[in-house]
């Protein structure tokens, strides 16, 4: 395709997809919405065809980038310290709640 046609193409399935949005963001049917907006209902389905059909094109085109995950470690830096006379009690910041209320519990008994 030329630059021409190319730059037609986005400017049609940018308006297409607007079209398309609008009738989503209505709540109205397809063919409610059509009618109310005068357009046929079989060129509504033609051009979402077209915009789906672009879309598939498009993502077929694209590398797929393998991603590898980051392990979590349980090492933090942020803490949560408890004394309680000479008993000193450091917990990560991510420690459960119920299992900080019952080491509360126990604490102060």
């Amino acid at each position: 395709m030329n630059e021409i046609t190319t730059i037609r193409n986005e400017v049609k399935y940018r308006q297409w997809s607007e079209m398309i949005q609008s009738r989503c963001a209505s709540g109205m049917t397809v063919v409610d919405w059509c009618a109310e907006n005068g357009i046929n209902p079989k060129t509504y389905y033609y051009r979402l065809k077209c915009l789906r059909k672009a879309t598939v094109e498009v993502m077929e085109s694209q590398d797929i980038v393998p991603l590898s995950s980051v392990p979590e470690t349980n090492d933090s830096s942020e803490h949560i310290e408890l004394i309680c006379g000479n008993v000193k009690i450091s917990l990560p910041d991510n420690f459960k709640n119920d299992t900080l209320k019952r080491v509360m519990e126990i604490i102060l008994c």
